[in-house]
């Protein structure tokens, strides 16, 4: 195929390639453990990753021994190939260990963010059917009794206290392929309520070779070949963006990661002071709460000239917050990358892309071609001209667990993924993010459905109608807000949907506002019109109360 060298695309077929060479092939290791544990050339005595409050570490040679006992650990209690294990649990210097660990002994991994409540704990436990549960001492409250009685939860501490130290173990040794399910992450896909992404070893293999692949040959001076690289991780590990950055990304390159538990702004800074912290991804709060406290806060009196980079992805965030950034931090690129839960972690770069910061979110990974489909006709478009993002390669999902009907919409049959996101690709082959087809909302970075929100406040009494729309915020990217139908003669508030949602979600699913409306629009098949109905509704005019927009998780 032929195609313009400065853009990627090719007329012929209006389809874009990614302008990195193409990484070396990855023919011999199938598993991801095997891969990340056996292929790179660190030295064993190189640090993976510190805990940033304690300075506690794990050397690669410490990452290898101990993700081999606790295999043989979690085999001794019953866990075999294709089972699945519930990792529940803020981020930990562990958490890399207990991933690989399950992934080695062909089990699946399925993460869930530790401020879920119960009953969504008990929603997804319904769903994946775990074998096991690995959780936090301080979540297993919330998570006793969810299983039947013979199935464990094991309480990490303890069970990481409990591994015997500096042995020699292997790795298990089992006849995998890259089509054999990894992980079972959860994301909104393009509509709807969450869904489980199965992904497979051969997916988080690849995504592992085209991050190590894009950095090393993208870095310059003593970064060149990610050698002195230093990653601060305060994105959680349960989400896909850390997940496939930590773990498959930093590893497969050798780099050295910094776990923060929670996110702490002075906690964040004082860890790159202390660590040399060069490369930060972080969600966009992050970016704009540094931005804000530059020369007024904590960021005055860190020492912050060992950071090269940060890596702003998981929402928008205003071009004006990425100007205030550079002119307060000007010896920091600060670029955004583009990706899903459903093709494994990041799908854009702006490595090697010159400029203190970048609007685009940089140009296709390695391995990965794309195309631009306007949807009235389904036609493939040429550069700098809008339509859905596609893309297609082998960091593509293998599907939903249990639903092949979503699956099917999500990849055609020519394996293209429909990422329901508007975009462009100019000249250059950088990749633009205009809008979102799809309905989720992102708050703080994390996925939020309309759909389950709307379920639960259909069941409220007083409430006839619902519909849940996305509203711009500074400070979240983008808050929930409910616009309600009242039952005729209810005398209902903005405080009773608040107080009626408490302990039913997550904090970051919460509604921030709420609008009452006389009817919520929908379509002939009954499709809420959410385009009309943000015209229509107040929350385009007026803001959200303060006290709910700055609201904390």
């Amino acid at each position: 195929m032929v195609t313009d060298g400065e853009s990627g695309y090719c007329p012929t077929t209006g389809i874009y390639r990614s302008l990195f060479d193409s990484p070396p092939p990855n023919d011999h290791f199938v598993s991801l453990p095997h891969f990340l544990l056996l292929s790179h050339s660190a030295p064993p005595t190189r640090l993976a990753f510190v805990d940033a409050a304690s300075g506690d570490s794990l050397s690669y040679a410490d990452l290898r021994s101990l993700t081999a006992a606790a295999a043989s650990a979690l085999s001794s209690v019953g866990l075999r190939r294709g089972g699945i294990v519930l990792l529940v649990s803020p981020n930990s210097l562990y958490y890399p260990v207990l991933a690989l660990a399950v992934l080695s002994l062909g089990a699946v991994l399925s993460t869930a963010n530790p401020l879920l409540t119960r009953l969504e704990l008990q929603s997804q436990v319904h769903h994946c059917d775990p074998a096991l549960i690995l959780a936090a001492a301080e979540l297993t409250p919330k998570l006793e009794g969810l299983l039947p009685a013979e199935r464990p939860l094991i309480s990490i501490e303890p069970f990481i206290a409990s591994l015997p130290r500096g042995t020699a173990l292997p790795l298990p040794e089992l006849s995998l392929t890259s089509r054999d399910p990894a992980t079972l992450f959860y994301s909104s896909g393009t509509t709807g309520k969450s869904k489980g992404v199965v992904n497979t070893h051969g997916n988080l293999t690849a995504m592992a070779v085209a991050l190590r692949h894009a950095w090393a040959t993208t870095a310059e001076g003593p970064q060149r070949g990610t050698e002195a690289s230093v990653y601060a991780c305060v994105v959680p590990l349960s989400h896909m963006f850390g997940f496939s950055v930590f773990v498959c990304g930093a590893v497969a390159s050798g780099a050295t990661t910094v776990v923060l538990r929670r996110y702490g702004l002075e906690e964040l800074l004082m860890a790159v002071e202390k660590h040399r912290v060069t490369r930060l991804p972080a969600a966009p709060p992050v970016v704009v709460q540094m931005a804000k406290s530059r020369g007024a806060g904590v960021a005055s009196g860190c020492d912050l000239r060992s950071l090269k980079e940060v890596i702003c992805s998981g929402a928008p965030i205003a071009r004006e917050h990425l100007e205030r950034f550079v002119e307060r931090f000007p010896g920091i690129a600060l670029s955004q990358c583009y990706g899903l839960t459903e093709c494994s972690g990041p799908v854009t770069l702006c490595d090697g892309v010159k400029g203190r910061f970048h609007v685009s979110v940089g140009r296709l990974i390695p391995s990965v071609e794309a195309k631009i489909v306007d949807l009235p006709t389904g036609k493939n478009l040429p550069p700098n001209t809008s339509g859905e993002l596609c893309v297609r390669g082998p960091i593509i999902m293998q599907g939903y667990l249990g639903n092949k009907e979503a699956t099917s919409l999500a990849i055609d049959e020519e394996g293209w993924l429909h990422t329901g996101d508007l975009c462009y690709i100019d000249e250059h082959g950088l990749v633009y993010v205009v809008d979102r087809i799809k309905e989720f909302i992102k708050y703080k970075a994390y996925q939020v459905a309309p759909a389950e929100l709307e379920e639960i406040l259909s069941a409220h009494p007083k409430i006839l109608d619902v519909a849940v729309i996305s509203h711009p915020d500074e400070v979240a990217g983008e808050i929930p807000v409910a616009c309600v139908v009242r039952k005729p003669g209810c005398n209902l508030q903005e405080d009773d949907i608040f107080n009626f949602l408490e302990n039913k979600v997550a904090p970051y699913k919460k509604i921030r506002k709420v609008e009452f409306v006389e009817f919520i629009p929908r379509s002939p098949t009954g499709k809420i019109l959410r385009r009309l109905l943000k015209t229509k509704a107040s929350i385009v005019t007026h803001p959200p109360r303060k006290g709910y927009v700055s609201a904390k998780l």
